[in-house]
C-alpha cells in the first residue's frame, strides 16, 4: 500500500506526521497466499468450538492467531463436553475448508453443503450449521500508540441467490473496545449478478482494550450452504493517525465512518484462473477459453468447450493434472 504522509498544525502546535504504516499485523492464518494448496484445517483451533451461537469473550483472552467455530448445535455444549460424534462434525467443517490455486496467490475456498446442487464439485461441508459463525483472532503483537488500524477483506461469492450479504463484527478480546467503547457491525453484500466480481471491504477503526482483534463472521444459511466462497489474504495495517484533544482523528488516510459501514468496492480485480481438485472433480473458475485437462504423461483426459464462471470437470483418474485454458495453466492434484 502506498504511504501518504500528512503534516498538521493546531493551536497546540505541531502535530506528528500521519499516514498508513507499511506494517501488516495479520497473523499467519490470515495469509492464505503463503499456505500450501490442500486442506485449510490448520487455521482452526478445535478447542474454541462451541455448540452455542456465540463464543464467550473469555475464549478471546485465551487464544490468538487462530479461527474458531460457533454454531447453534450439539445442545449448546462447549468442546470439552461434546460427544465424539459431535466433535467429528466440527472437524469435518474444518477439513472442508481448502487452500486453492488462484494463480499469483493461493486463496481460501469454502463450499457449502447444498452448493454442489448448483455448483458441483469441491469439498462440500457435510452438515448444515445453524447460526454458524467463524471467529478470526489476530495476534497480540499489535497495539500501543498509535492505535488506529485498517482491516481489508477481499471476498468472492459465487451463488445462485439473487441478493444476500455477509455480516462482519469487529471487537477486541473483551468483545468491545473498537468504536466508542463498543464494536462495529459491517455488512458486505453479494449476489448472483456479481458472481464474477471480488468485493473489497476496508474499514478503519480505533482499537482500545486488549488484543487480539476479533472478527466475527456470520457464515450460516445462504452463504455457506448454497455458495462457493473465496477469500484473499486478510490485511491488518496500522495507521499513524493524528488526534486532537477531543479524540477526533484528522487524517485523510483514516476514515472512521460514523455509520459503521466499510468502504466496499466490487471489481473484477483482474481475475485469474482458479483451479482445484477434490472428490474426483476438478473445479475451474474464470476460464475465458475452452478448458483442457492433461494427466502427468501429457495425455488429454478432458476438454470443455462451453465455459462459465465456475466449471466442474469429473475425472475418473487420480494423480497430478495440468489444467489449461488459453495460455494459462494450473497444476491440480486429485
Amino acid at each position: 500500500m502506498k504511504i501518504k504522509s500528512l503534516l498538521f498544525l493546531s493551536a497546540a502546535g505541531l502535530l506528528y506526521v500521519a499516514g498508513v504504516n507499511a506494517t501488516d499485523y495479520a497473523p499467519s492464518n490470515w495469509r492464505f497466499s503463503e499456505m500450501q494448496v490442500g486442506s485449510a484445517a490448520g487455521i482452526f483451533e478445535e478447542q474454541m468450538a462451541t455448540g452455542k451461537w456465540n463464543i464467550e469473550s473469555s475464549y478471546f483472552q485465551t487464544y490468538s492467531n487462530c479461527v474458531g467455530l460457533a454454531n447453534n448445535y450439539a445442545n449448546g455444549t462447549p468442546y470439552d463436553q461434546m460427544s465424539d460424534a459431535d466433535k467429528v462434525k466440527f472437524r469435518n467443517f474444518y477439513e472442508s475448508a481448502q487452500i486453492v490455486n488462484g494463480g499469483s496467490e493461493n486463496l481460501l475456498c469454502l463450499v457449502g453443503k447444498n452448493a454442489p446442487e448448483t455448483y458441483p464439485g469441491g469439498v462440500a461441508f457435510t452438515e448444515t450449521f445453524p447460526n454458524a459463525t467463524l471467529f478470526w483472532l489476530s495476534g497480540t503483537e499489535a497495539g500501543g500508540e498509535p492505535n488506529h488500524y485498517r482491516l481489508t477483506i477481499e471476498s468472492r461469492v459465487i451463488t445462485s441467490a439473487a441478493s444476500s450479504s455477509m455480516k462482519l463484527s469487529l471487537a477486541n478480546s473483551q468483545y468491545n473496545g473498537v468504536k466508542d467503547g463498543g464494536y462495529i457491525d459491517l455488512v458486505v453484500p453479494f449476489g448472483s449478478a456479481s458472481n464474477d466480481k471480488w468485493s473489497k471491504a476496508m474499514i478503519d477503526f480505533t482499537m482500545s482494550g486488549n488484543w487480539p482483534l476479533v472478527i466475527k463472521m456470520l457464515v450460516s444459511g445462504g452463504l455457506v450452504d448454497n455458495s462457493v466462497v473465496l477469500f484473499r489474504s486478510f490485511k491488518l495495517e496500522s495507521i499513524d493517525a493524528v488526534e486532537y484533544d477531543n479524540g477526533t482523528v484528522v487524517d485523510s488516510e483514516f476514515v472512521d465512518n460514523p455509520n459503521d459501514e466499510p468502504s466496499n468496492v466490487q471489481s473484477v480485480f483482474n481475475n485469474e484462473l482458479i483451479a482445484w481438485g477434490a472428490n474426483g472433480v476438478i473445479s475451474v473458475i474464470d476460464a475465458n477459453e475452452p478448458i483442457e485437462v492433461y494427466n502427468a504423461a501429457g495425455v488429454l483426459v478432458s476438454r470443455v468447450n462451453e465455459v462459465s464462471t465456475l466449471v466442474n470437470i469429473p475425472v475418473s483418474q487420480k494423480g497430478v493434472f495440468i489444467v489449461k485454458s488459453g495460455s494459462v495453466t494450473r497444476k491440480v492434484v486429485l
